[in-house]
């Protein structure tokens, strides 16, 4: 009776469980390579989710390719992007060969023509403006440093005070070709994390430096040496008026009490 009423029914229900299998593979993906927003996005992010959508999309409409071979194919799929991804976090050369990495383009004023002109690196000065005029800036010549991110996106600095910082150890990996574009190398940052009294680089989770100097964020979260500095540090506070506004301060209130 049911099949006559909706003679697509078996139809219908293959297809919905397959595209709830679908989800369910990709978003157990989601969560385990960490990838919560879509800006977060890399190369291999996209062509994985290139991949996965046109299998889900394909066999949807196809019987011919049996559920348990649908799952099997979905499975083999991410698998092979968490080993990827793996490999970029692992491996300096796998993830600039298929990631990227950023690329300077101008420097103390001054365009890196070489970066600018490898054609490898594609970059597009046109586009490099249209950026910089979304974020304000509407000269070159306001520009004292900037680098094309991995992502293609422009960072811009126009004070030579707010140079980024460069990080040059991360998860376990030396960042051996950053510290390299610094005049630096693998046994400066040992020599000064001798003098930081660090031991070893499994005690780090991330290095970078800065204006010249290595600073460290440690696996328990302290960071060596501690720069930030609270704003509220050496600024002029007004006593209170009275001995009850003293000791409602102290009590963590913004203003005395008063009394019934």
């Amino acid at each position: 009776m049911l099949h006559q009423i909706f003679p697509n029914l078996t139809l219908n229900l293959w297809m919905f469980l397959k595209l709830v299998t679908g989800f369910a593979i990709i978003i157990g993906y989601l969560n385990i390579s960490g990838r919560s927003q879509v800006s977060q996005m890399n190369a291999i992010d996209l062509v994985g989710n290139f991949i996965l959508g046109g299998l889900v999309g394909g066999v949807l409409y196809t019987t011919n390719i049996s559920f348990h071979e649908y799952v099997i194919a979905l499975l083999i799929g991410v698998g092979i992007l968490l080993t990827l991804t793996r490999f970029c976090r692992k491996i300096n050369l796998f993830r600039n060969v298929t990631i990227g990495r950023q690329i300077p383009i101008i420097k103390d004023g001054r365009f890196l023509m070489e970066n600018i002109r490898d054609k490898n690196n594609k970059i597009d000065m046109l586009n490099i403006a249209s950026q910089l005029n979304i974020q304000g800036i509407y000269s070159f010549d306001d520009v004292y440093f900037a680098q094309v991110e991995p992502s293609g996106a422009i960072t811009a600095i126009t004070d030579k005070k707010k140079l980024p910082a460069l990080i040059v150890y991360y998860d376990g990996v030396i960042r051996a070709n950053d510290l390299e574009d610094v005049g630096l190398s693998e046994e400066d940052l040992m020599e000064d994390m001798k003098k930081r009294n660090i031991e070893k680089l499994e005690d780090i989770f991330l290095a970078e430096i800065k204006d010249g100097q290595f600073r460290y964020v440690l696996m328990n979260g302290n960071v060596i040496p501690h720069t930030r500095h609270d704003d509220r540090d050496g600024a002029p506070t007004k006593a209170p008026h009275s001995p009850g506004a003293a000791a409602a301060l102290a009590n963590g209130l913004t203003s005395p009490q008063k009394g019934g």
